[in-house]
């Protein structure tokens, strides 16, 4: 085992005896090359999940870039590019491009003999980004259009992040090192797209397995009809076709409810638009939030049983989301929420109304949105099919036993995907603080 000295950086800790610690500045060069002679047309795009990426503009949400790149700047192959405002969540890439980024990003490349690889993943060690708290000129907390809130971190001036001390050791070290994590990091992301595609699988087979209950029932041997919708297909011949309006008792609209009037001690629950999306998955009988029910101007109550659309999204397959709720105290409805109160199972009726072929009908002719926005007029004119009550029932019972084996599966498969990350951070940080040594 070698011998190990104090390295004086908090998130550092012990370093191996030969090696230094030097700053950032004294390790790379800040490259500020300005576009200004448009030299460079290609614009790089830099998230946390994704590292550094062509940028496209059909799937990506974030701020647009200006008309004039002028001001913007470039980016080499195999440049380290910084957010920073957000490299403490991790927005920090290795490029593979030359091209150019916004104003906002910091571009660093080597000095003298310097493996950038290495350097890259100091960059990406958790314990440095967390190191870097307070350097910042600020932190602004704004509320998103979903209801949720987005924490923005205040840039960090780049003679503070050019201050900060590396771990550094020889050159024919780095490159070890590099091998050794490429190797691992190799293994681990196998395990992790395998995981993933699991998942994606489970989802799949849910949704698939769902349209095929709600629309053709749980005896295979009953006689079967042409439905008259595509979308459905042959459905049993006892049961009827409905537009959604017609099995409705009543379809109306929330009322907004903001982020000041949501309240810890609020003495009524509440549900925002954006949390069908981002909270509950089914069927919830407890709200996240409450709000005080004399604050909201025309409150609209929902009802054990009440099915709930979120009335905007981003995603044209996720348009009108609908989640039910079955719980027995009172509920506000907010904003951008559309309600169908109706005398059927609750459960039927929203797994009817989240099947492939409701889903498809709710977003026909909105591929194209950026932002989409689905109607209680559009809701009550999906086509379901509806069998006697006593089939939704047992329909109902089985598909909630079905599903939560499946959430079930896809849930142990999410912590494996999370300890296997954890698993690989702790070995970047491992190495490139010298505390496991290359062999």
């Amino acid at each position: 085992m070698r011998e190990m000295k104090e390295s004086g950086v908090t998130w550092v800790g012990k370093i191996p005896a030969a090696w230094e610690m030097k700053t950032i500045k004294q390790l790379m060069i800040e490259r500020v090359e300005k576009n200004k002679e448009l030299e460079v047309n290609t614009i790089l795009s830099l998230s946390a999940k994704d590292g550094v990426t062509l940028y496209n503009s059909e799937n990506h949400s974030g701020n647009k870039p200006r008309e004039d790149l002028s001001d913007y700047k470039i980016v080499r192959e195999n440049d380290i590019v910084v957010n920073s405002m957000n490299i403490l969540s991790g927005s920090v890439g290795l490029s593979a491009y030359t091209g150019v980024v916004s104003p906002v990003y910091y571009i660093y490349y080597p000095r003298d003999d310097g493996n950038v690889e290495y350097f890259h993943y100091i960059f990406q060690c958790f314990e440095f980004q967390r190191s870097l708290r307070g350097l910042g000129n600020g932190i602004l907390i704004k509320e998103t259009e979903s209801g949720g809130l987005n924490t923005i971190r205040m840039r960090i001036p780049s003679q503070k992040l050019g201050a900060q001390e590396f771990p550094y050791c020889s050159r024919k070290e780095q490159d070890r090192i590099v091998a050794a994590l490429e190797a691992s990091a190799k293994k681990v992301d196998a395990l992790i797209a395998n995981q993933e595609a699991q998942i994606v699988k489970l989802k799949a087979y849910k949704q698939s397995l769902i349209t095929e209950v709600v629309t053709k029932g749980l005896n295979p041997n009953v006689p079967m009809k042409s439905s008259g919708v595509e979308a459905i297909g042959s459905i049993p011949q006892h049961w009827k076709i409905y537009r959604t309006k017609f099995v409705a008792d009543a379809i109306f609209k929330g009322n907004g409810i903001t982020k000041d009037e949501v309240v810890e001690d609020g003495d009524i629950q509440c549900i925002r638009y954006g949390e069908i999306y981002s909270k509950y998955d089914g069927s919830f009988e407890k709200t996240y939030s409450r709000t005080n029910e004399s604050a909201i101007t025309s409150p609209q109550y929902i009802s054990s049983g009440d099915i709930l659309f979120a009335g905007t999204g981003e995603l044209v397959e996720e348009i009108g989301k609908n989640v039910v709720y079955t719980g027995k105290e009172p509920c506000l409805a907010g904003g951008d929420i559309i309600v169908l109160k109706h005398s059927q199972n609750p459960i039927f009726l929203n797994y009817a109304l989240y099947c492939t072929s409701s889903q498809t009908q709710k977003s026909k002719g909105k591929a194209k949105l950026k932002v989409v926005h689905i109607s209680a007029s559009e809701i009550g004119n999906v086509i379901i099919a509806l069998p006697p009550l006593d089939e939704q029932n047992a329909i109902a019972e089985y598909l909630d036993k079905k599903c939560e084996h499946i959430s079930r599966l896809i849930e142990i498969k999410k912590k494996k995907i999370e300890s296997l990350t954890q698993y690989k951070k702790s070995l970047i940080y491992e190495y490139v603080t010298g505390k496991k040594e290359v062999m």
